[in-house]
């Protein structure tokens, strides 16, 4: 089986970026100019680095589909990614308010991988953390959650951080109000596409909005395995206000030495051997182990 058969991508976008209070109430936080693209553009071009060619972004309510696919795809060039042979869908929420497990189940919905790698659509990393939680990802585990064990200080917001209690790099409690944690959610996750997709409905039944953590939660009652990879060398951020924003920009700047997703060419003479790394990675056979 070839890599890109058995997992696909899925970015959910469909949060309403109040805490911006964008001046155009439809404008998304995740368009937000970060070196040469944006937010968005980054984090699906560090899903094609990594050799994932079927990519689907779970959005709200859309005024011109295709207008906003022009944008997302612009996005990715500006990044230096070729778009190759990419196939991006876009999955209109009609119901944000639902909240991101919602948007989860829509995804889900449209994805016919074994497995599915799973990330938010504002947060932004020093290295391709897909390229290393797809390397750290045994097949036994229903659900891998990236996070940070705070070795060191880093940028996240404490308070607003989902945290997590894990023994043995297994999850055994997960909530934003956790009192007693050892690591942080880092919004990346492998996920077996069928087996939550099932667990996403049995929540949906009993509620009406419900969250990824709801859905994670629901995992563990059910026994299923639900485990978590530590990440403590990268470099992180949640891009939740304006605040977070201006510590993006100040981090990923032209003269700094790191680059989101570690995406950095800087010519077209780079440019081209990247591009044609990233297609050389795109023909290997790749097994999730």
């Amino acid at each position: 089986m070839t890599y890109n058969n058995q997992l696909e991508g899925l970015i959910l976008a469909a949060g309403n970026s109040s805490r911006f209070k964008f001046i155009d109430g439809r404008f998304k936080k995740y368009f937000l100019k970060l070196g040469n693209s944006n937010i968005l553009g980054y984090i699906i071009s560090g899903m094609i680095e990594t050799g994932i060619t079927k990519i689907k972004i779970v959005t709200s309510r859309l005024i011109n589909n295709i207008k906003y696919r022009k944008m997302v795809l612009k996005s990715i060039a500006r990044s230096w990614i070729g778009l190759g042979n990419l196939d991006l869908e876009i999955i209109e929420n009609k119901f944000p308010e639902r909240e991101n497990g919602y948007s989860l189940l829509l995804g889900l919905n449209k994805i016919s991988s074994e497995y599915t790698i799973l990330s938010m659509s504002d947060h932004i990393f020093s290295e391709n953390i897909f390229n290393k939680i797809i390397k750290s990802y045994k097949k036994k585990r229903d659900i891998l959650l990236a996070t940070d064990p705070m070795y060191k200080k880093g940028y996240y917001d404490i308070n607003d951080a989902t945290k997590v209690f894990g023994k043995n790099n297994s999850i055994l409690k997960i909530r934003k109000n956790l009192t007693k944690y050892n690591r942080l959610d880092m919004g990346v996750f492998i996920l077996k596409t069928e087996v939550i997709k099932k667990i996403c409905k049995k929540v949906e039944s009993h509620f009406n909005k419900f969250s990824v953590t709801d859905i994670v939660l629901s995992a563990l009652d059910s026994d299923l395995d639900v485990g978590y990879y530590d990440f403590s060398d990268i470099i992180w951020l949640d891009i939740d206000n304006f605040k977070n924003y201006h510590q993006l920009k100040k981090l990923f700047n032209i003269s700094s030495n790191i680059c989101p997703f570690g995406l950095n060419p800087t010519g077209s003479d780079e440019k081209s051997k990247y591009n044609e790394k990233i297609e050389f990675k795109k023909k290997k056979i790749l097994k999730i182990n």
